[in-house]
């Protein structure tokens, strides 16, 4: 490899071949000055050719972060993941991360620069679990600019996520239950949220329900997709994001009744629109047939939760109340899992942690009392 060393007034510089064009075929070279002494020059000069040599050299780029994002998005990580996927990430992206770094050079980009962005984002308030979505967008990209040779240092490999605070969930008792339940019982949203609270599905399997899902005879809800709304596909019915989201769970005659009047409301409701009406056999739908929008359930929710009274939780801590009440009935970690679609038992019982101490507590007096009443609790055959 050809390279050699001068002096250009003060200071000293290198150039050396570094292979050639694969376009022009023409032979490539590059120059570094600035070096304060010949041995300077020299050490740097065959730290490059050491790393061409071994493959490990990387071209410096001009290429702007906002130019290689996008092009990234539009023409391969949009074709890798689903649709709702695709739209959370770019929503993040254009709204928090390019306009940091946008018009960055990708190689001026360190370490410091990515931590400053997440303390800027700490200090405007946003969530240590949105700074982690922002944290997952920027390191993505980071990693496939390296694996593509397009940056020199693997700076992914140096960012840390910011400690995730995890917020304490709200849980209902069950009478808090019934009297939000018995408030919204004229509303037409009032069968989602029984689900909600009956079920613990989430809230868009609820919303991604059709009635061939529903099996009154067997009495079981099937749960293979949920319902998104994106800002440029608009609604999408997509299977869960994780295999154990699909899944079948019991339900009893009180879900049953609550089905079958939604039934007949929205064949009324047919009947009325007649050929206006949008047929998506949907369990819950707009009274035109129209999708329901996942956030507009939300907003609903928490209006209805300020006027009835009571404590402030989200739609989905309806989830977390239903599986709080069942362990506290004494209902296995493990058929509570498969009941809420987790991967594992070990997901419920970490984030019910809270429930376990009062359950070793009810373990302890119910094994007393077994004891106590002279009960044959050991197998002497």
């Amino acid at each position: 490899m050809k390279g050699y060393i001068r002096k250009r007034g003060n200071k000293w510089s290198y150039t050396v071949d570094i292979g050639k064009d694969p376009r022009s075929g023409k032979r490539k070279q590059k120059t570094q000055s600035g070096f304060k002494t010949k041995k300077e020059a020299q050490a740097a000069l065959a730290e490059l050719v050491n790393n061409v040599e071994k493959g490990h050299y990387v071209e410096p780029t001009k290429k702007k972060f906002k130019d290689f994002t996008l092009d990234y998005l539009e023409n391969v990580y949009k074709n890798r993941v689903k649709k709702s996927s695709y739209d959370t990430a770019r929503n993040i992206i254009m709204t928090h991360v390019i306009p940091w770094f946008g018009n960055v050079d990708l190689n001026d980009i360190d370490q410091f620069l990515v931590h400053d962005f997440y303390n800027e984002k700490m200090e405007a308030g946003f969530s240590s679990a949105y700074i982690q979505k922002m944290h997952e967008m920027v390191r993505m990209i980071l990693k496939v600019a390296y694996k593509w040779e397009v940056i020199q240092k693997n700076i992914a490999s140096m960012i840390e996520a910011p400690r995730l605070i995890r917020k304490e969930m709200g849980v209902w008792t069950i009478k808090q239950v019934n009297e939000f339940l018995k408030f919204t019982k004229h509303s037409r949203y009032h069968p989602i949220f029984f689900l909600a609270a009956y079920t613990g599905m989430r809230k868009g399997e609820i919303l991604g329900l059709t009635w061939d899902d529903i099996d009154f005879e067997e009495k079981t809800i099937t749960i293979n997709k949920t319902l998104y709304k994106t800002t440029r596909d608009g609604f999408l019915l997509q299977e869960p994001k994780t295999a154990n989201s699909i899944r079948t769970i019991y339900i009893d005659d009180d879900i049953i009744r609550v089905l079958k009047k939604q039934r007949v409301k929205q064949n009324l409701e047919k009947l009325k629109f007649g050929g206006a009406y949008k047929e998506h056999v949907m369990v819950f739908a707009q009274e035109t047939g129209d999708y329901v929008n996942p956030t507009g359930v939300n907003g609903l929710f928490a209006r209805f939760v300020k006027q009835a009274g009571l404590p402030r939780i989200r739609f989905h801590d309806l989830r977390h109340t239903h599986a709080t009440i069942l362990l506290l009935m004494g209902v296995n970690p493990k058929i509570v899992a498969e009941r809420l679609g987790h991967s594992s038992v070990q997901i419920t019982l970490d984030t019910y942690s809270h429930v376990l101490p009062s359950m070793k507590k009810d373990l302890s007096e119910q094994f007393s009392k077994a004891m106590k009443s002279g009960q044959n609790v050991v197998n002497h055959d």
